[in-house]
């Protein structure tokens, strides 16, 4: 069933616009065709003019603070430029180009209008707009022989025009060459015998004494004659003079098209005539934005795919994200790259600092381009990312298994990450949202043993060259089914641990139990020696007893605590962690503490045991 397309606005709103047309290619700050877009740290991109050639304090958009991170100035986004440069025609860019100089112009930034200038009629020698905005903008900066040299240019490719003669003539007078700026205002008459600006500077230079004679082809004894001007609105010389006082439509130019607008050195602007010109060049801008825009192939149509695929993982974008050197890449991608090593993957920049502010914002260009263009295929990405991150979230299928220390239950195990593969573990594991992983100890033949510990994540902190400090607490005991490999660390399937219920008599004799194991805990809690007590400051107290020692599929928060300090073996140690009778383990826990607290205390402590693990 077909749809009818939606219909446009009436009224005074904007000409409408499918999406994925051009639009999404012009500065948000200037509002003009992106030129050289750099994308700052918060995600937006801006014109390289527009940022002034250094990095503001923040972004004109959303005000966030910006930083240079690791970088001498601003680099321009790689991607964006391409996307650019096969988006617009060779004509369309060139009249991008114009306008912006022009608009540089007309807020006086002659400086940065002449860089523009500079690089368009490098791009376009032929170029005879360019040529005419850089003469403009050499004259105002005093550069008088440059400036002639682009107004021949231009005098050469338009003989018939009169307005680069009459330039010529200003640009000749002010370099002390008078008798040549009078031919070139005679030939400007010539071309328009009705132009005033040129009658009027002939007027002053010929009231001088000594002055040059120009030929006698426009005038008369008394003066330049005009044809005919006898005063009257209507006549044709008026109506000359009055299109004449008007910028020519479709330049806006902030210096004007005739001799009152020349800008020379010490000559300004007045505020208010400025203001108008350049809200003038905004609106004409605007309006031929308007116009032309419907008439722009779409996006997608100009784009492929392949426009928008990672470097890295040669797949289209996900959350592209873009370096300070001005590379982009799938975020995920990138902090691999990162996790190796510390510099662009493409142009090996430093990426220390970029590293170190440990955040990476989204172009938001980009995810807009390739919103509009290829909505379906995005879509298509992103499912597949769900489901690589549901597959994460599976706590009992391809866990991932971190390879150093016994851990348990109830109990904190602090970890400093350092190695790559751990380092995506732990993001993947935060990324999916389950933020927990396996702990187990190393096995020879085995990888790792076959029983291990969850273990949560209860705060991560990211050092400055990308370690991590992460503080987990133990959760479940669980046993490996089997092993497996994923992104170069360790995975399994698994299946949780449970302690067997007891009941009547039987829970009598295991509570009793209980009770006189945790008496013999808080004796040697109380009285242990020199290591104990060591222990007992960086472990802290004995955790209380619980009420109903079946709550917990593990049991009793404390036995493992007691378990994790005392200086037991690590094979012991796994033994009794895999056990599943409470009697058992109380049992053992019972002998432990009585032998313990027989014994006379060492002349020389057993080196501390600390579950602190190191990757």
């Amino acid at each position: 069933m077909n749809r009818d397309p939606p219909s446009p606005p009436r009224g005074d709103s904007p000409v409408w616009c499918p999406p994925g047309s051009g639009e999404l290619l012009r500065c948000p700050s200037c509002r003009l065709q992106l030129w050289e877009p750099v994308t700052v740290s918060c995600g937006h991109s801006l014109c390289t003019p527009c940022l002034g050639g250094a990095v503001p304090a923040r972004c004109p958009l959303c005000q966030e603070k910006l930083k240079l991170l690791g970088v001498g100035g601003p680099r321009r986004n790689v991607v964006l430029c391409s996307l650019l440069e096969k988006c617009e025609d060779r004509g369309r860019r060139l009249a991008g180009l114009v306008a912006r100089v022009r608009h540089h112009l007309t807020r006086g930034e002659v400086k940065e209008a002449l860089g523009m200038a500079q690089k368009g009629v490098e791009l376009a020698p032929d170029d005879i707009s360019l040529r005419r905005c850089r003469a403009e903008a050499f004259v105002a900066l005093g550069q008088y022989p440059e400036a002639l040299e682009d107004l021949e240019a231009v005098c050469k490719a338009e003989p018939t025009e009169h307005e680069g003669f009459f330039r010529k003539g200003k640009v000749l007078l002010e370099m002390g060459r008078g008798a040549e700026a009078l031919l070139a205002w005679e030939h400007c008459l010539t071309l328009c015998p009705h132009f005033q600006p040129a009658q009027s500077e002939m007027e002053k230079i010929l009231a001088q004494e000594d002055a040059p004679r120009p030929r006698a082809a426009h005038w008369g004894s008394s003066g330049p004659q005009a044809g005919g001007d006898s005063g009257d609105p209507a006549s044709p010389s008026a109506r000359t003079q009055d299109q004449e006082e008007e910028p020519e439509a479709g330049r806006g130019s902030s210096v004007s098209e005739h001799g009152q607008g020349i800008l020379t050195p010490g000559q300004q602007q007045e505020p208010g005539a400025a203001a108008e010109r350049q809200h003038g060049l905004l609106a004409a801008n605007e309006e031929g934005t308007e116009a032309a825009k419907c008439n722009q192939p779409y996006l997608g149509e100009l784009l492929s795919i392949s426009d928008l695929e990672c470097s890295l993982c040669i797949r289209m974008f996900l959350e592209p994200v873009t370096t300070p050197c001005g590379h982009t890449f799938c975020k995920e991608c990138l902090e691999r790259c990162l996790d190796h090593r510390p510099n662009c993957p493409l142009c090996k920049q430093s990426l220390r600092e970029y590293l170190k502010a440990g955040s990476y914002s989204c172009t938001v260009l980009l995810q807009d381009i390739m919103l509009a263009t290829f909505p379906a295929q995005l879509a298509e990405r992103r499912e597949l990312h769900q489901a690589e991150m549901a597959e994460l979230s599976n706590l009992t299928k391809n866990i991932p298994i971190f390879v150093c220390t016994m851990s348990f239950p109830g109990v904190a195990c602090p970890l400093h990450v350092f190695e790559p593969r751990y380092r995506l573990m732990i993001r993947q594991c935060q990324e999916a949202g389950t933020r927990r992983f396996g702990m187990c100890v190393y096995e020879t033949g085995k990888s790792f043993a076959d029983y291990g510990c969850m273990l949560e994540i209860r705060q991560l902190e990211l050092l400055a060259d990308g370690r991590s400090l992460v503080d987990t607490v133990g959760g479940r005991r669980f046993r490996v089914l089997r092993r497996g490999h994923r992104d170069g660390y360790n995975t399994a399937d698994i299946e949780y641990l449970e302690d067997r219920k007891v009941a009547g008599e039987e829970l009598q004799e295991l509570q009793s139990l209980h009770e006189s194991t945790y008496e013999l805990a808080q004796r040697f809690c109380e009285h242990g020696d020199v290591a104990s007590r060591r222990l007992l400051m960086q472990h802290g107290p004995l955790p209380e007893k619980e009420e109903d020692i079946q709550a917990s599929a593990d049991g009793p928060m404390w036995c493992w605590w007691l378990i994790s300090i005392l200086p037991l073996d690590p094979s012991f140690q796994l033994r009794l962690f895999s056990s599943t009778s409470l009697r058992a383990r109380l049992t053992q826990l019972q002998r432990i503490l009585l032998a313990l607290l027989q014994q006379p205390p060492a002349a020389h402590p057993p080196p501390e045991h600390s579950p602190r693990g190191r990757v």
